[in-house]
């Protein structure tokens, strides 16, 4: 396999498509057919297929994790710092393979597709999203691959809850987990919060009950969703060092209120409002405690290695949330171990501390 490496990355394979022409049965019931899964991979499979790596995406990333599609890309994927050529996941070891799941805008079939029997976007008719459902798109695809256990399954936020769900539905398949900035469930003031974020978007009369689509782009709903969803990535600390309580220019204008609406206005653009409100409920309705009766009971089957990380000034899953997590875990016979992190960086910190990260995830992954 030929690799063309750049200054600090690679040239990746564009994405790759996994038709389901019999189509794809969500949790609740409901089933779009024909059904399209969007993914990609990076690396080469070796010939005993045993050193595939499944890395699980947040709510506002993709399938591109890592690398650039062509040498001009103003940015490689969105993980890069971790997985490459000589990086923490290192694709001279590892086959890593990133699947886009359902009720995401980023090229799996979501609110934003169009409905072959009416022509139109599926918008309010899509079904409502699980972490269940996320899991089975990356199911199907280590199915169409041949992979038979992951090496191991990796994520960070939503993609780290997705790497719990998979440790508790899927033992048998998963030779071991890094989970950062994830919990068995969000905290219920991070539910609160988010519940502010969908009401608004909800609210937003150019939401049109999650069909507007034709319509005005950009939705302020969502833009203001986005601010206060920011506002749980970053710490305290962050913020005043970043921002503290500076004007711009000689306005009256904070530097922190222009800095929000540049995020939300960002993201509004490009992301897709039925799909944000679909995946954020998906996060906040996980609880594995809830669903297999207690956290023990939810990884009494799993027997391979657990690698937890927290941050110390992650307010939306604050490093207690881990903690107890981990206890779980070393009371159901996991071989688990909880590495919390001290970093001023909050949520954030996985997408920035990658020194931090990185020297860890390369011992558990090698050991």
């Amino acid at each position: 396999m030929t690799v063309q490496l750049l200054d600090d990355t690679f040239l990746s394979d564009p994405p790759k498509r996994l038709e389901l022409a019999d189509g794809f049965e969500f949790r609740h019931g409901e089933r779009i057919a024909p059904f399209t899964i969007v993914y990609e991979t990076f690396g080469e499979l070796n010939r005993d297929r045993t050193n595939a790596v499944l890395v699980c995406h947040a709510l506002s990333p993709g399938a591109h994790a890592a690398g650039k599609y062509a040498p001009d890309d103003a940015k490689p994927g969105w993980w890069d710092g971790l997985i490459g050529y000589g990086k923490g996941i290192d694709l001279h070891e590892h086959f890593v393979v990133c699947v886009n799941f359902p009720g995401s805008p980023w090229g799996t079939t979501g609110p934003a597709s169009i409905d072959p029997a009416t022509g139109t976007p599926y918008g309010s008719r899509y079904p409502w999203v699980t972490v269940e459902d996320m899991v089975e798109s990356q199911r199907r695809v280590a199915g169409a691959l041949g992979i038979e256990r992951w090496k191991a399954v990796v994520g960070s936020s939503l993609g780290g809850m997705e790497v719990l769900m998979w440790a508790a539905l899927h033992p048998e398949r998963v030779e071991r987990v890094i989970s950062m900035a994830a919990a068995a469930a969000v905290p219920v003031s991070g539910v609160a919060w988010h519940l502010i974020g969908r009401k608004l978007v909800m609210s937003d009369p150019a939401f049109n009950h999650g069909d507007y689509y034709g319509g005005e782009k950009g939705l302020r709903g969502l833009q203001l969703a986005r601010m206060v969803g920011h506002m749980t990535y970053m710490s305290d600390e962050a913020l005043e060092k970043k921002f503290g309580r500076r004007r711009r220019g000689g306005t009256r204008q904070f530097e922190v209120d222009s800095y929000l609406e540049y995020q939300g206005q960002r993201f509004a653009s490009a992301y897709d409002a039925n799909s944000y409100i679909r995946v954020q409920a998906a996060m906040d309705e996980m609880d594995l405690d809830e669903q297999f009766g207690s956290l023990d009971a939810a990884f009494a089957r799993f027997k391979g290695r657990a690698l937890l990380v927290s941050f110390d000034t992650d307010w939306l899953f604050p490093s207690r949330e881990v903690a107890r997590l981990h206890e779980a875990m070393t009371r159901a016979g996991v071989d688990a171990r909880h590495l919390d992190i001290a970093t001023p960086n909050g949520h954030d910190a996985f997408l920035v501390d990658y020194h931090l990260i990185t020297p860890p995830v390369v011992e558990f992954l090698r050991s």
